[in-house]
């Protein structure tokens, strides 16, 4: 008895090649970069201009606090995850340097000449600008450059101050590889960190890629590896801490990408998903973050600012919030110039914080002062950004 063909072959069933997203459909991650950025600039105004937390506590007890004080102390606290939105753009910029690479494939000699172009023309006038900046602390306001103070920012300006003065060729060359000279960053730039495990990131691009299954489930294991070992304190020193923790969240933006333009079932989640639902969890992912960051529970909280990014790009490249929302605007424009602000905020800082001792006398202030420098220092770094990285990033471009 004959039998068709049409039925007795079965058409095997093929999964869908994958494909690239549009630098259009990428656009509003930008406005998660400027908030990262951004907030990372509030994180560090505390810290240099207001002696908050358990110094605030100790001169105002909470005893005689009135309900004002207290909603001032708890908007005050929101912004105390740093480090972790440092954690949060590690895992976007896995992410971009991912499409980017997918989109415009580059030797690795082509790959590290543009990420020197991107990168070392505002880095370099960062270095300057923070040296002369910490001169001038030191000459004009020797006052603020002490350990009688009994404040760690008076202290650690000392110790910067004395490893580049006099200056040696030695600190320079430590600070190109985004190496502290000592025990300070170059010209006290406290964001200078995350410069390593970025630029450590970059370099393993080439070879990552290329086998980038196997660097999913190698990173996968050191970063499990990096967990216990936190756990049981041991230090691993700045290649460790690359290879053990922070390499996982790039890796962890870069696998998200890939899971994004090969399965579409992914962003179709976020599409059905419950809006109020979708922001009550994202809500409470951000508090859980901030309470373990409080708390110094940096193993924990890593891992919360990873998650939090993974359902924020998600969400936003579903389409569930609208490009014209009024903060996805205005942090997009932010994120233009992320970089920038991320570099040029700390040292201008510093600056706001000479400018606020002569106007109050008091080298300790208590007083929220930083409100009112945020915009100033966002502003100057705007300015920054249009006469260093701007013309680098159009090089960029071109190339």
């Amino acid at each position: 008895m004959a039998t068709s063909l049409s039925t007795a072959v079965p058409v095997p069933k093929q999964n869908p090649a994958p494909r690239l997203l549009s630098y259009q459909e990428l656009d509003i991650l930008h406005a998660l970069r400027g908030f990262c950025a951004f907030y990372v600039v509030i994180f560090h105004a505390k810290f240099i201009l207001w002696s908050g937390g358990t110094e605030y506590l100790r001169v105002f007890p909470r005893a005689n606090w009135t309900p004002v004080q207290y909603v001032s102390f708890a908007a005050d606290m929101l912004s105390s995850a740093g480090y972790e939105m440092v954690i949060f753009f590690f895992v976007l910029s896995g992410f971009f340097i991912r499409y980017a690479q997918l989109k415009k494939h580059r030797s690795a000699l082509r790959f590290y000449l543009n990420r020197v172009v991107r990168i070392y023309p505002p880095y370099l006038v960062s270095l300057v600008l923070g040296a002369m900046i910490l001169a001038y602390l030191a000459l004009a306001h020797p006052e603020l450059l002490t350990t009688g103070a009994r404040r760690e920012l008076n202290a650690s300006l000392l110790v910067a101050w004395h490893e580049i003065h006099p200056f040696t060729v030695t600190a320079l060359g430590r600070a190109l590889w985004f190496l502290k000279p000592q025990e300070q960053f170059f010209g006290y730039n406290g964001v200078y960190w995350s410069l390593l495990p970025e630029a450590l990131f970059y370099l393993s691009v080439p070879l990552a890629f290329w086998r980038v299954r196997y660097y999913y489930a190698i990173s996968a294991a050191c970063y499990a590896f990096g967990m216990v070992a936190a756990n049981l304190h041991i230090e691993g020193g700045a290649w460790g801490d690359f290879l053990f923790v922070y390499n996982g969240y790039f890796a962890l933006g870069v696998g998200l990408y890939d899971i994004v333009t090969s399965r579409p079932r992914w962003l179709d989640l976020f599409r059905r998903a419950n809006g109020y639902g979708l922001a009550l969890g994202i809500t409470a992912l951000l508090g859980l973050l901030i309470i373990a960051a409080a708390l110094h529970l940096r193993v924990l909280s890593g891992a919360l600012a990873s998650l939090l990014a993974v359902l924020n790009v998600s969400v936003l490249l579903a389409g569930r919030v609208r490009r014209q929302n009024l903060l996805i605007r205005l942090f997009h424009e932010v994120g233009i110039f992320s970089f920038s602000l991320y570099l040029y905020h700390f040292p201008l800082l510093l600056l706001s914080y000479a400018g606020l001792v002569a106007f109050t006398g008091e080298l300790v202030n208590y007083t929220r002062y930083y409100w009112l420098a945020v915009p100033l220092v966002t502003a100057g770094c705007f300015a920054l950004y249009y006469v260093t990285e701007r013309p680098a990033v159009r090089y960029f471009r071109g190339t």
